[in-house]
């Protein structure tokens, strides 16, 4: 069970990254447990109907949480994300409130169906975040103050080369790999008001490299009015990942990023480790009907759950103090030419764009003074078409702008815990091209 924040003072900053490194991407005192705070694998269009996707059938997106759908792409597919998001914290005691902000690409991915019957897929995007500056305060004989503080920055990427294979008819199977690289940065001081007493810093970096694989499995049974039920399967088995640990331990004089060190402590140092990842699993349904004027469902509505054996995690340094957690995604979505009759003849470009909507509740793997940091919010997003011009003979090609809210709660102020109230915005682009083109002249 995880230690609780008590008198933990929020220091405020704001993160601009333009790259995938996820250095500096969290601001969550909640990301400093375990790995940091898991990235969503889900790109800006799933998010705006919550998530919900390892049922998704997608001819015209790359759905990266469950690798078996690459086999239905009918298009290539190349896609391109962007996040910008603000969190509100709050704590009762001591009655502190603090807003922080994040902004960055995400993520870099692309498709293409190699058969009637094979689809692959290439991307790159983070896995974990870790970004966080805490700080709690402990009296010594009522007369000598203790500040412990906390800091840490860093996270992991991900590159993934996705494959999946039509086996039978509605039924394709699939798979990850995931090669997942990083570094993480943590550095703890131990703060004395009294010249009596040394401060102490510890320096801990952790580099991380390994191959992570999962495995997805998709059916999709068609209804005699062109509607389709698709059920998807997701697993994770636990594998390991290699740890490179360096420590660097020291008393120094001075404050924090001002310090002289002038003796160093016997835990410096570095060694090799090694960081067990739990499984996990998950389930989806979506029920939709399919329209071939866009080459996809015209309205369609899901849900996922989703589990995670985190209390198996094991970290660098022995530890495991995550919870095993859950989450649950619905939403659905529509573009209302093609979903209603009355509609079809309409040439308002609203009535093409693709309306979303959709929700999530989710407990985390936090623990936090015997209470469980929960995790929930509503989302919306827009499918903006980019009407294409000059295009030849037999030339298919598709632009979409991608455009997800998230709102969510996690957390709570309750047993001096922080509470977080956060707005993400995505914008994706989706570039979809009919490559193989075969002419003829006369």
């Amino acid at each position: 069970m995880q230690k609780g924040f008590n008198g933990i003072l929020l220091v405020p900053f704001f993160v601009l990254s333009l790259t995938l490194n996820a250095q500096v991407n969290s601001v969550s005192p909640y990301s400093k447990f375990g790995l940091g705070d898991l990235y969503a694998e889900t790109y800006a269009r799933t998010q705006g109907f919550g998530g919900a996707s390892l049922g998704l059938i997608d001819p015209l997106n790359i759905n990266f949480s469950n690798p078996a759908s690459y086999s239905s792409l009918e298009l290539s597919t190349f896609e391109l994300g962007f996040q910008v998001g603000q969190v509100e914290q709050k704590q009762l005691n001591p009655d502190i409130t603090q807003i922080n902000g994040n902004a960055g690409l995400r993520y870099m991915a692309f498709g293409v169906p190699l058969t009637e019957w094979w689809g692959s897929a290439i991307g790159l995007q983070p896995y974990s975040f870790k970004g966080y500056d805490i700080s709690s305060t402990r009296t010594l004989n009522d007369t000598i103050n203790v500040t412990d503080r906390f800091a840490g920055t860093g996270g992991l990427n991900q590159f993934y080369w996705g494959n999946s294979f039509k086996v039978a008819k509605g039924l394709s199977l699939g798979f990850n790999t995931r090669f997942i690289f990083g570094k993480m940065e943590e550095v703890n001081y131990v703060l004395w008001n009294t010249s009596r007493f040394y401060n102490t810093k510890i320096e801990e970096e952790v580099q991380v490299k390994g191959l992570y694989l999962d495995y997805g499995l998709q059916y999709e049974y068609e209804f005699k009015n062109q509607t389709s039920l698709g059920v998807g399967l997701t697993y994770s088995n636990s594998m390991s990942l290699n740890a490179e640990v360096g420590n660097f331990a020291y008393n120094f004089i001075g404050v924090p990023g001002r310090e002289t060190p002038f003796d160093s402590l016997l835990t410096s140092g570095s060694q090799n480790s090694s960081i067990r990842m739990p499984s996990e699993f998950g389930i989806g349904l979506t029920y939709g009907k399919m329209d071939s004027r866009i080459l996809k469902q015209s309205w369609a509505i899901m849900a996922d759950f989703e589990m995670y054996n985190a209390s198996k995690f094991e970290n660098y340094d022995g530890s495991s103090f995550l919870s095993d957690a859950y989450k649950l995604q619905m939403g659905g979505y529509l573009v209302p030419r093609f979903a209603f009759e009355n509609l079809g003849r309409s040439t308002s470009y609203l009535s093409a764009v693709e309306y979303r909507v959709g929700g999530f509740f989710e407990k985390t793997p936090y623990t936090i003074n015997n209470t469980d940091i929960l995790n929930y919010g509503i989302t919306f997003g827009l499918g903006l078409p980019i009407r294409q011009k000059g295009l030849g003979p037999g030339e298919v090609k598709v632009s979409t702008l991608n455009t997800g809210v998230v709102l969510g709660r996690r957390g709570t102020t309750e047993n001096g815990l922080i509470q977080e109230s956060y707005l993400n915005v995505y914008l994706g682009i989706t570039l979809n091209d009919k490559w193989f083109i075969k002419y003829k002249y006369r």
